[in-house]
């Protein structure tokens, strides 16, 4: 059945629900560390906090929760629904199901206790930021069993609807596309596996772990498997407010496939270049660089040309958006535009990217913050999926534009003040303010950074009041025929 229904097995819907608190909660620790990155800076009151370098170990906190663990814990929430939904079966196992959550839970909560205690040195390195302490390390490497026991049964779910037939017609595009995010997981923690073999293991090792190279690889195919995640949600979020797909099937599955062609040749990085020379880092970056823009771009043509009007009529819209204009108040069609938006915002300034000042971080919160709209937009429908009634309609309309308005500032903010030399992972006297436009361009950062956080809170607290709510009887969300069909074209 490739089409979106209101009936789901209660096996999976319960596993969903608990992926989706899941990766809620994680942004509400991923809040508190920024809180306390902020108390940390605080005259008088930094003083309570363990050790003078207490700032930089909740730096850590935050960010691994915010674009580590929210992002695969949300993936978690589409692996399980994608494969059960819309392929017609049940979960291959939900031994293995429960197995894999609790252990990723398990992790989740040993990194914030070590963040939250300050134990360790806090690194700040490139995608997963380390804490140097047992049970930090202990933390990673049970959210990675956790996952890769999360994609194992993925898979073999998908194993078994191929075997049986249970769905009808082509294999399901969004199916696919998350099928194609997990082998990104998957190559990524092989990546991982690789890269502590030749620092460590090898005959040729020098025993000395560097956790720059340990994650670099990896690092760079985990964004694949989020933005191949975004993109999915994408055609979701169309799919479900236009009621049409914004790209045939099988155009939909060969870009899948692009991305794939850059995804499988990492894990040969290792064997071809020493993890210790630049053209290991070199290889990684060209991977990403050229693998990402174009099936994402094409996607996002694709989405644009489905939410433009095709004639002053609105041919080619559904039937109830012909009258009214576009739903700029429905959240999923805003959290939609606005992903779009600021994704590409942060995809623009990647091309602009010399040197290393804050333009780099000015990218990467453009791309984590559309791919984090994307999934709060898919959340909203995801909770009435679950038959959780939103608790406030209101705040849900409103948070997409506050939460895209901060980290638009944010990302411009960075932006101009790398372009007067601002340094990265710099603080305080080590930013070197000497003139008014960096000045600007950091003050324009905090003020960002204070709106996408009112908009995080919002989302935070909307979602978690309404997982928590009684369920309800809900109306059901299905695809028109007009849209059913053309998805099995």
């Amino acid at each position: 059945m490739n089409f979106i229904n209101q009936k789901m097995e209660q096996n999976s819907s319960r596993l969903v629900y608990a992926w989706l608190f899941f990766a809620v909660s994680s942004l509400i620790f991923a809040g508190i560390f920024a809180f306390l990155v902020a108390m940390a800076r605080t005259p008088i009151i930094q003083n309570i906090f363990p050790g003078h370098d207490y700032i930089r170990i909740a730096l850590v906190g935050h960010v691994i929760l915010s674009v580590v663990i929210w992002f695969l814990a949300f993936q978690g929430v589409l692996w399980t629904f994608t494969v059960t939904q819309f392929l017609g079966a049940g979960i291959f196992s939900i031994y293995a199901g429960w197995l894999g959550f609790w252990l990723s839970v398990a992790g989740t909560v040993s990194i914030i206790i070590a963040a939250f205690f300050g134990l360790g040195i806090p690194l700040f390195i490139n995608y997963i930021p380390v804490l140097t302490h047992p049970i930090f390390y202990i933390g990673l490497l049970l959210l990675a069993a956790g996952i890769a026991i999360t994609l194992g049964n993925t898979f073999l779910t998908v194993g078994k609807a191929w075997k049986k037939k249970t769905y009808t017609g082509k294999f399901p595009v969004l199916t696919f596309g998350m099928l194609i995010s997990g082998i990104a997981v998957s190559v990524a923690i092989i990546c991982f596996g690789l890269s502590y073999y030749f620092q460590v293991l090898a005959p040729s090792a020098k025993i000395l772990l560097d956790f720059e190279i340990l994650f670099w690889g990896g690092g760079h195919i985990l964004q694949f498997a989020n933005t191949i995640a975004m993109v999915t949600v994408w055609l979701y979020l169309a799919n479900v407010v236009f009621k049409t797909f914004p790209i045939k099937d099988g155009y939909a599955k060969l870009l899948y496939i692009f991305y794939l062609l850059f995804i499988i040749p990492a894990p040969f990085v290792y064997f071809i270049y020493d993890t210790a020379g630049q053209q290991y880092k070199d290889a990684f970056t060209s991977l990403m660089q050229f693998g990402l823009g174009p099936s994402t771009g094409i996607f996002a043509i694709a989405v644009l040309f489905t939410i433009l009007p095709l004639s002053p009529s609105g041919e080619g819209q559904g039937e109830d958006l012909k009258a009214g204009g576009l739903p700029w108040k429905d959240p999923l069609f805003s959290s939609l535009v606005i992903s779009i938006a600021v994704f590409a915002f942060g995809g623009f300034i990647a091309l602009m990217i010399h040197g290393s000042n804050t333009k780099i971080p000015s990218h990467y919160h453009g791309v984590i913050g559309g791919v984090t709209l994307a999934f709060m937009g898919l959340t909203n429908h995801m909770l009435h999926i679950l038959k959780r009634e939103l608790y406030s309609t209101r705040l849900a309309k409103i948070q997409p534009y506050i939460y895209g308005v901060g980290q638009t500032l944010f990302v411009a903010g960075m932006f101009l003040a790398g372009s007067h030399g601002v340094q990265r992972k710099t603080f305080g006297a080590a930013q070197n303010l000497d003139d008014i436009t960096k000045i600007i361009g950091m003050a324009v950062v905090g003020i960002g950074g204070l709106i996408a956080i009112t908009g995080g809170i919002i989302f935070v607290a909307n979602s978690l009041l309404s997982l928590i709510g009684p369920k309800k009887i809900l109306p059901s969300v299905t695809m028109n025929k007009e849209a059913r069909a053309e998805s099995n074209n």
